[in-house]
């Protein structure tokens, strides 16, 4: 194995360390119509590692951590899959997107892309519910659906704060982003 790869797959193991790390820091505040909503940073190694190494190492990033935390919080369900998706997929998007925005650091651009990508994962964790409920029926489906606009502003909120924060952090990482 080259030292590249090697560098690659020691920054997403410690970036997925930092995934759990920041999860269980998460804190869950009562939702408007029911149920809770987390507010969590545990995202942001997963933008790191999809800035820094690609979409594809920042996609594992995601699937590590939250696999992690999934077993650890509930053991292995036959929904835990649907779960690590959103973490994989908000690594492909802002992988995806920090490169067709040419590589750039500017903060502006890094909040449009943090913000699109939490829409995805905000999307893709509702339908995680609404599969979820469907399975176990814990809550209605409506209930969920008129969380969306709240659960989108949250997860835009926390990508502006990972957008604040990035610049900071990607000028320490500056030599590894090509």
């Amino acid at each position: 194995m080259n030292s590249k790869k090697l560098r690659l797959l020691c920054l997403t193991a410690v970036m997925a360390a930092v995934y759990v790390g920041l999860d269980f820091l998460s804190e869950s505040a009562s939702a408007v119509f029911g149920g809770s909503m987390k507010i969590s940073l545990s995202g942001l190694p997963v933008v790191i590692v999809a800035i820094v190494a690609g979409p594809l190492w920042g996609a594992v990033t995601g699937f590590i951590g939250e696999l992690v935390v999934q077993l650890w919080i509930y053991g292995l369900m036959p929904t835990t899959l649907l779960w690590v998706l959103p973490a994989m997929a908000r690594g492909l998007v802002m992988g995806w997107l920090f490169r067709a925005f040419k590589k750039s650091t500017h903060p502006a651009i890094l909040a449009v892309e943090t913000v699109l990508s939490s829409v995805v994962v905000t999307l893709l964790n509702t339908v995680g519910i609404l599969i979820d409920q469907t399975i176990y029926g814990y809550s209605t489906y409506i209930a969920t659906l008129v969380k969306i606009p709240l659960r989108i502003a949250t997860g835009a909120v926390s990508a502006i704060i990972f957008a604040l924060i990035l610049p900071i952090v990607l000028r320490s990482l500056k030599k590894y982003i090509r």
